[in-house]
């Protein structure tokens, strides 16, 4: 073998994007993103920092990719709860309450994927990451991966405020007021935790929380709560 062929077998090896996927996403879980270098990676995966170069454009590319795993806790969050829920508004405040949990237990991650530079690329990056770890796609329903794969953050809300008009229990003006109010209540919360961080203790107090304030938003827009007792404006006033 020429030594220049040794050379390239030692810095490439038998590596795939997946491996470099998985190690990223071990490392980020275990030392946080700013743990994630290009040093470590080669380190950790014994070859050649230009090595990365060989599958990812740069370390925010791998960082994105290695964050979407932190969408399963989601989607686990969603697959146990589903079942449990009966009308519009039970999927709408469901699937808010899943969301939240995750992404205020994975502030950063949620970040990245919902509202970095990389998130235009979601749509094909999930296609792909599904691709590699295929043992993850029975996570996602249809109508969730649809959702998920919708680029802009208030589009993928709206499909989930659709439903609610189908249903004939909000109007279509109301639902879009609903869709922003919810979605920028959201990311003042994800901001203050990403500003301030957040205990672990404190995660499900802000949680309920943030859903008394969406179920307010209902309250106050809503056309037919459904039964939902809770959602009755005197309920809060």
């Amino acid at each position: 073998m020429k030594q220049s062929d040794m050379k390239e077998k030692k810095y490439f090896k038998d590596l795939s994007r997946r491996d470099y996927i998985e190690k990223a996403n071990e490392i980020v879980r275990r030392d946080g993103v700013q743990g994630l270098t290009i040093r470590r990676i080669a380190q950790e995966m014994n070859c050649s920092s230009a090595c990365l170069y060989h599958y990812f454009e740069n370390v925010e590319e791998l960082l994105f990719y290695a964050q979407i795993g932190f969408l399963n806790y989601y989607l686990e969050e969603i697959n146990r709860h589903e079942k449990q829920w009966k009308d519009a508004w039970d999927l709408h405040i469901g699937i808010w309450e899943c969301y939240s949990r995750a992404a205020f237990t994975y502030p950063e991650a949620f970040n990245t994927i919902f509202f970095s530079s990389m998130s235009k690329k979601l749509p094909s990056a999930l296609r792909e990451y599904y691709e590699l770890f295929p043992e993850h796609i029975n996570l996602v329903s249809p109508h969730l991966r649809a959702m998920l794969e919708t680029p802009d953050f208030f589009d993928r809300d709206m499909q989930m405020c659709e439903k609610c008009v189908a249903a004939g229990v909000i109007s279509e003006e109301k639902a879009r007021y609903m869709n922003r109010y919810v979605c920028m209540l959201y990311k003042g919360y994800l901001k203050g935790i990403l500003d301030s961080g957040i205990e672990s203790q404190d995660i499900e107090g802000l949680v309920e929380r943030f859903l008394r304030e969406v179920r307010l938003l209902i309250a106050l827009l809503a056309d037919d709560v459904q039964g939902h007792e809770e959602l009755l404006p005197e309920s809060y006033f």
